[in-house]
């Protein structure tokens, strides 16, 4: 076969090779967020719903089926992709086990011809005839020469073939497991599908309850939507309160006049935070950590109500409007801060019985409610991770954090922040 044919053979290979190492990259890094997903999951579980039948803890157990379901579709999701990443890589595989074969019967073929011109040039009498049949010394020496680099040829050819051979078995071994894999994966994927059907049906079967509520459960989400709204006015006051003294602050270490006499101008209609340099640069801190910070609560947990609008699972024009994220977590689950920053209010809300956490991170602010108890104190400089208190348990046994973020007095999506 051509030299040109052998090379193009050899290239294919190592091209190959090369999107076979970016692809095991890519199976490895889909079954990384697998696993993260399934460590997710099982903890979740921990987060039993009430059995109880009232309207209050039906929605409860549902927006809970509902969250856990969501989790549950993400994990079929993420095996879909691992078993199709499985599937691109057991393609290359066969591609690169085509073309090993290819280029080891070239080479075998090459070794057996330069093996039969030889034969009859091995023996020593043919050997000593070649090199003393020589018209000068400088050709012998390059007879010689050759006779030793053909010898040195042979054995390199010799060793590349053995190692192309443990190369190709090796290739077919890997094929093999990742058969295997792949049928580990597809009836993962299926054991997944049946519960999440398991979980659907338990979900549907409450949706069914609630529907012959229909004006009790509108009373209930009419009423957590009021608590919503009167919780973030208290907000709201607060965080106002506390650009007013920033401002009054800062007026009040500025010169009434400027150096030629002229009285400054008065600001007037500023709703920014004043802020100190340390604290610019802490904002620009906290910036720089959007989406990688921690999570608030210490275990096991599930947003069971997301920012924004979120319609109850089944239910035409049953709505609640969330300013910010509310995460079940297990019982007496700590509360941490999610960036480092000064504690600004510590507020308590006696319509639930709950107190609320303020934590500025320059013009940011984690707020932070429905906690059983307090671990700070206003004013209080903090770290990330700080524990801040204990979520509170309410009569019916849920445990969720009331989780907000804001720029000033503007409200920012949680779940583009916090690695949840």
């Amino acid at each position: 076969m051509k030299r040109s044919s052998f090379l193009r053979i050899v290239g294919i290979a190592l091209l190959l090779t090369s999107s076979l190492s970016v692809q095991a990259q890519s199976v490895q890094q889909l079954k990384a967020n697998r696993t993260k997903l399934e460590s997710q999951i099982s903890e979740s579980k921990k987060l039993l719903a009430t059995t109880n039948k009232d309207v209050k803890s039906q929605v409860n157990t549902l927006s809970v089926l509902s969250a856990q379901v969501k989790e549950q579709q993400a994990l079929i999701d993420a095996l879909d992709r691992e078993v199709k990443a499985v599937s691109d890589t057991m393609i290359i595989l066969e591609q690169h086990q085509r073309e090993l074969e290819k280029e080891l019967t070239m080479r075998k073929d090459s070794y057996a011809r330069a093996l039969r011109m030889a034969t009859h040039r091995n023996t020593f009498e043919n050997r000593l005839s070649f090199l003393f049949s020589a018209e000068t010394f400088h050709q012998m020496y390059r007879r010689a020469r050759y006779l030793r680099e053909y010898s040195d040829f042979q054995a390199k050819e010799g060793r590349e073939i053995q190692l192309k051979q443990e190369e190709l078995a090796e290739k077919k071994k890997t094929l093999e497991q990742m058969h295997a894999e792949k049928a580990e994966l597809l009836s993962k994927r299926q054991a997944e599908r049946e519960v999440l059907a398991q979980k659907q049906s338990s979900q549907q079967a409450i949706v069914k309850q609630l529907q012959k509520k229909q004006a009790n459960l509108k009373e209930e989400i009419a009423r957590r939507q009021k608590e919503h709204d009167e919780l973030d006015r208290r907000i709201n006051k607060l965080i106002e309160e506390q650009i007013a003294a920033s401002q009054k602050k800062k007026k009040e270490k500025t010169p009434k006049e400027t150096p030629s006499g002229n009285t400054a101008k008065k600001e007037t209609g500023s709703s920014s935070y004043k802020m100190s340099p340390e604290e610019v640069k802490l904002s620009g801190s906290f910036v720089n950590n959007k989406g990688r910070l921690p999570v608030p609560v210490v275990g096991p947990y599930l947003i069971v109500s997301h920012y924004g609008i979120n319609q109850v699972e089944g239910m035409k024009d049953v709505k609640v409007n969330n300013q910010g994220v509310d995460i079940r977590s297990k019982d007496g689950a700590t509360v941490r801060s999610i960036f480092s920053g000064e504690v600004a209010a510590v507020f308590e809300y006696d319509k639930r019985n709950f107190y609320g956490v303020l934590v500025r991170h320059g013009e940011y602010i984690s707020v932070y409610c429905n906690l059983g108890d307090v671990a700070v104190r206003q004013g209080q400089k903090i770290q990330a991770n700080t524990p801040l208190g204990t979520v509170r348990t309410d009569a019916s046994g849920d445990c969720i954090l009331k989780f907000q973020l804001r720029r000033n007095t503007q409200r920012l999506n949680p779940e583009e922040w916090v690695r949840f």
